[in-house]
């Protein structure tokens, strides 16, 4: 078998590490190199009463060797000598090799002094070294132990436990004088369970590999069957964003680029990720990282994520944002803006499971009216306190209270976020319903008369999106309905492209639920005061429906509320009363609304014609009157503005009444006409 090493590009620096020991040996600068061109001889301990000297300094590979103490790397040196922290040693060290360049004679460019090795360029793969590249990583894994003083300066520096390193594989190779071997760390990188490269860490902080190595995204596998990534830069970043990630339960693969340019090949391993977040260091060369990543995966998936440096931190990368600068796990992941996404089978279901599976209980923001991921829609004619009764539900929201005051709907959560898009009302009007109603919230923010369409291309849309995925509210209200659209609201295929994107930030925030409010007819006497306007689409759409009416009581004024939904009991005829602002539950407060049996009769017949055609005999069924009944309610219905057309009424063909449009210009759907 083939004896593999890790190789390292030399310094570019004749003598690297005399600056670094010139701190605690200033004599450095006036003594000379030995025979060896590397070593500075004639220096006193610093550690024990050296009288006489015994020490030496090799300025080339940077090790500390003292007769009586023994030999010394850079870190071990710093921790062991001069009595620094381990976290505070390994810190200087990288910051003394990354301010380390070399100037170029012939370009009078400077050039870090130490440079990387990536063989990728010479990439030639040999018979049998998949099997040699497993056989290399299982001896350098056995041979890995936490006490070994590079695994002390790498983990502790950056906050990495050992178990990660165990996890991912990392390994151990020692210095080999004869074979040329640097003492490094290694680490594999896999592509389809298939060991590709191979990449050392010395203990100078050099990145080395093995020859033949063809670099790819490091944890590149664990992108299969994930909707969403991050990227960083380096394996060290990678490491510890996971180690971050896992401690706060989230579960998102985390890859590392091996340089600082994201190559076109790499595309194809992101088909079906919806979003990919871009963690840059904060150095020049990571800005051609964001770049080229930009470029090959699209903006419209990735989400560049900055840390959010301050006046007097230290460092450039994650590690060091998190462990030079004392900020927590937490804070790093609430940076990163995650987004919901579900599996694409998710709600593809198995007989056999469901019949196993107890019914959950909805995700309540209030219970008995909205969940999370659920639509609602607060309807009414005009001038019936629709966006006062939105505004005591976002107000009990953001307060932990009972909506309106009512015991069934209790909020489950407080300090809930909301973001209420309102298009309809004057700033004037605006500011004194906030001032009445909204006292003592917080979290809630208003985006007023905006011009929002819910078209995908729309640029208020697109900076409501923007705003939605860096705020992540858990309720989005928008009042009216009919002013986030163009076109027919009696077409269903403009209210299908209405509600698509409503739908679409459902399943991205699913965590988000969603009002809706809507006019119905303009007259509170009107038939079908219940029937929302428009195609039957926007019931189908809904979750639930709250309908509010208006009224008077002596002095007193209030509204009935009545409400359906999929999930909770259905609410008829809840008087609530309109005190300071605030529309509030009373006991003392009724309003009682009596209609005649004839009424009653009229808007049932009403609506069953929304929903389908009807023979005579099945209305008269339905309806428990006689057929002559039947024909007086249909003429009065036409008479009220209901188009109503009949079929049939011969033997061995039953009359048929098909509503085809109400007075407010409802029509069928086409879907629904059988064409």
């Amino acid at each position: 078998m083939k004896k593999w090493r890790v190789d390292f590009n030399e310094s570019l620096h004749p003598e690297p590490w005399r600056d670094f020991y010139a701190r605690y040996f200033p004599e450095l600068d006036r003594m000379d190199i030995k025979e060896d061109g590397f070593t500075v001889q004639s220096l006193k301990c610093l550690y024990h009463d050296d009288r006489k000297p015994s020490a030496t300094v090799n300025v080339k590979s940077g090790f500390y060797v003292c007769h009586v103490c023994g030999s010394f790397s850079p870190y071990r040196f710093l921790v062991e000598i001069a009595g620094i922290a381990p976290e505070d040693a390994s810190y200087f060290i990288n910051d003394y090799l990354r301010e380390l360049y070399v100037k170029d004679e012939r370009t009078g460019s400077y050039l870090r002094a130490f440079p990387h090795y990536d063989p990728s360029h010479t990439y030639i793969p040999t018979p049998g070294q998949e099997e040699e590249f497993e056989e290399f990583i299982k001896e350098a894994k056995a041979r890995l132990r936490p006490e070994l003083p590079i695994v002390q300066e790498y983990i502790t520096a950056r906050g990495i436990k050992y178990e990660m390193l165990e996890r991912f594989e990392w390994g151990y190779v020692p210095h080999d004088e004869d074979a040329g071997q640097v003492e490094c760390l290694v680490v594999p990188f896999r592509v389809r369970g298939k060991i590709r490269a191979i990449r050392g860490r010395a203990y100078d902080g050099r990145k080395g590999a093995v020859k033949n190595s063809r670099f790819s995204l490091w944890n590149l596998d664990s992108l299969e069957g994930k909707s969403q990534a991050v990227i960083v830069e380096g394996e060290s970043d990678a490491l510890r964003t996971i180690q971050a990630l896992e401690a706060c339960g989230v579960d998102i693969p985390v890859m590392s680029v091996p340089g600082n340019n994201f190559r076109k090949e790499w595309k194809r391993e992101f088909e079906g990720i919806r979003t990919v977040y871009l963690i840059p260091q904060d150095d020049d060369a990571s800005a051609n990282f964001v770049r080229s990543a930009l470029a090959v995966l699209g903006e419209e998936r990735c989400k560049v994520v900055e840390l959010p440096w301050k006046r007097g931190d230290v460092g450039k990368d994650i590690c060091e944002w998190l462990t030079r600068n004392d900020h927590t796990d937490q804070e790093l992941v609430e940076l990163i803006p995650l987004e919901e996404h579900q599996d694409r089978f998710s709600r593809y279901y198995r007989v056999e499971e469901l019949l196993k599976r107890e019914p959950a209980e909805p995700d309540w923001l209030v219970r008995g009216m909205i969940a999370r991921g659920q639509k609602i829609l607060v309807q009414g004619p005009p001038k019936q306190m629709k966006t006062w009764f939105v505004l005591s539900l976002l107000k009990a929201l953001s307060r932990g209270e009972n909506v309106c005051g009512v015991s069934f709907w209790k909020t489950t959560v407080s300090g809930v976020k909301a973001v209420m898009v309102e298009e309809e009302h004057s700033t004037n009007a605006l500011i004194q319903r906030v001032q009445q109603s909204l006292a003592g919230t917080c979290n809630i923010v208003i985006p007023h008369r905006t011009g929002v369409k819910l078209l995908p291309k729309n640029p208020e849309f697109e900076d409501l999106l923007k705003f939605i995925d860096e705020f992540r509210p858990d309720l989005l209200v928008l009042d009216p309905l009919r002013s986030f659209f163009d076109g027919d609201e009696n077409d269903s295929s403009v209210m299908q492209q209405v509600f698509a994107p409503l739908n679409m930030l459902l399943r991205k925030y699913p965590h988000m639920a969603v009002v809706v409010v809507d006019h119905t007819a303009k007259k509170p006497s009107d038939v079908l005061v219940y029937a929302s306007r428009g195609s039957s689409v926007k019931g189908a759409e809904m979750d639930g429906v709250i309908d509010i009416r208006k009224f008077q009581k002596d002095e007193d004024v209030g509204v009935v509320v009545t409400g359906e939904f999929r999930d909770a009991e259905t609410v008829e005829n809840l008087s609530l009363k309109f005190e300071d602002g605030n529309l509030v539950y009373d006991d003392g407060f009724r309003i009682n609304i009596k209609l005649k049996d004839s009424e009653v009769r009229l808007q049932k017949l009403a609506k069953l014609l929304t929903q389908r055609s009807y023979t005579q005999k099945e209305l008269t069924d339905l309806l428990k009157v006689s057929d002559q009944t039947v024909r007086n309610d249909i003429s009065k219905l036409r008479a009220g503005g209901f188009t109503i057309e009949e079929e049939g009424g011969h033997q061995g063909s039953p009359k048929t009444y098909t509503l085809t449009k109400t007075p407010d210009g409802w029509k069928a759907d086409d879907e629904d006409s059988g064409e």
